[in-house]
């Protein structure tokens, strides 16, 4: 069962309330802020969403209530501060269909309070100005050794595309330049 918040506050319903220049603090994110209260996010989040940033306490929250609504059924959920994460049972069975008992519960946990809060949150933190992809990956894989200087822009678009690059995508380097091409936050 889940419980709503009966807090107050902009509502999700009525992203018109959203004062225009709290969002456009998000800059090149804003659409995708304003896009988000658009779609018919809880409470909780809208006021996480609200003024365009999502900070890391905001982030911690939106996690921690997750983990107590997935509790409720019997599920636990380790978040990995690089992203992602893993869900468990609490009593430590895990039957043939533990994936699609669980997954409808934490779909339901994360509509109450994470929807766009972990992407919005790592998106604007990995990319704050939300610059090419290629662009900022490619000059981190050079500076890794990863690839030479010959490897452009529009190879890694196709071998991103393709799933396949031609370097281990799963060595420290590789990570770092997936998760944080620009250095902004993550030490390797």
């Amino acid at each position: 069962m889940l419980v709503a918040s009966g807090c107050a506050g902009t509502t999700a319903s009525d992203p018109s309330q959203v004062p225009k220049a709290a969002l456009e603090s998000a800059g090149p994110w804003a659409d995708d802020f304003r896009a988000a209260l658009a779609d018919d996010v809880s409470p909780f989040e809208a006021r996480i969403l609200a003024d365009g940033t999502v900070s890391t306490e905001e982030l911690e929250a939106a996690h921690e209530r997750v983990g107590r609504c997935l509790a409720d059924s019997g599920f636990g959920i380790d978040y990995d501060p690089d992203g992602g994460f893993e869900l468990s049972s609490l009593d430590d069975r895990y039957p043939d269909d533990f994936f699609e008992r669980s997954d409808p519960v934490l779909r339901a946990c994360e509509r109450e309070s994470d929807e766009y809060v972990t992407y919005l949150f790592a998106e604007t933190r990995r990319n704050p100005d939300r610059l090419d992809d290629a662009t900022i990956t490619v000059p981190c894989l050079r500076d890794a050794g990863l690839v030479g200087s010959d490897y452009s822009e529009e190879r890694w678009r196709a071998d991103y595309d393709a799933g396949s690059f031609p370097f281990d995508d799963t060595t420290e380097a590789a990570v770092q330049c997936r998760l944080d091409p620009l250095g902004l936050w993550r030490t390797p």
